[in-house]
């Protein structure tokens, strides 16, 4: 005998639905990573560069990197090397990062090349399209 009204098979299963939101969430995850690498990649890069040359004993290209108040601030070349003698960083790493309305913010901890750790705060603004060292705080 044949049955003339056959269940209805479940078109979407909670397997189904699961794999659904785990995929939807992927791509939001995947999106919002790009958005915010996008937003503060640059800032990270500006940062970067301006501890790499503090590290390389660089001060030029440290004291180039600096907003034009701060460069006032620090008077010259020799003044960014007064201010950091013994804040030379060999490692260092951020755990805080944000920017918002042109300015932005780095916070992590640092090695110094004597050995001793602490923590480094670089606060940076976007000028004529690029980002610049506005302030910075070792401890």
């Amino acid at each position: 005998m044949t049955d003339l009204h056959p269940i209805a098979r479940r078109r979407f299963g909670p397997g189904k639905i699961i794999a659904i939101v785990l995929t939807g969430l992927a791509i939001f995850g995947i999106a919002l990573f790009f958005i915010l690498k996008s937003a503060l990649g640059p800032v990270i890069d500006a940062g970067d560069a301006f501890m790499g040359a503090l590290r390389d004993h660089n001060d030029g290209q440290a004291y180039a990197a600096a907003a034009p108040d701060l460069q006032q601030r620090l008077g010259s070349v020799g003044g960014l090397t007064v201010t950091t003698v013994n804040y030379r960083p060999s490692q260092w790493g951020w755990s805080t990062r944000s920017v918002r309305n042109g300015l932005g913010e780095l916070s992590g901890s640092v090695t110094y090349q004597g050995g001793n750790s602490g923590t480094a705060t670089l606060r940076l603004s976007r000028i004529d399209g690029g980002w610049r060292i506005t302030a910075f705080r070792f401890n």
